[in-house]
């Protein structure tokens, strides 16, 4: 990952220029590089994020493709089972108008005397 520049003689040298004893200062300076390399490796980058994120977004775009699919699909079944049931509807009427007719204009007939 990500390297930082730690200069751990510098480090030991101001502890020293500080008061602390030699051995300290080393021990010290070697520790607190150790936790600067450790603490950056957990670093996220900019470059990571945006690797992350367009993989999320190309996770989210196939998942609504797969759901718009999924819905038109359904609509697609709604719309034939509507077409079938207004083809079942278009029958009861013609069917509804013969009965009416064959009825209507014998009862008709009759009345006005034609029959």
């Amino acid at each position: 990952m990500a390297a930082i520049a730690f200069d751990t003689l510098k480090c030991a040298r101001r502890l020293i220029a500080a008061g602390i004893p030699d051995q300290q200062a080393d021990v010290l300076a070697e520790l607190m590089a150790e936790a600067f390399v450790h603490n950056v490796d957990q670093l996220v980058t900019k470059d990571y994020l945006d690797t992350r994120f367009d993989a999320f977004e190309q996770r989210i775009e196939r998942h609504m493709d797969e759901r718009f699919t999924e819905i038109d699909r359904k609509f697609a079944e709604v719309d034939l089972r509507f077409a079938e049931i207004n083809g079942k509807f278009r029958l009861l009427y013609w069917m509804t108008g013969i009965v009416i007719a064959s009825t209507t204009l014998p009862a008709l007939a009759r009345l006005f005397g034609l029959g």
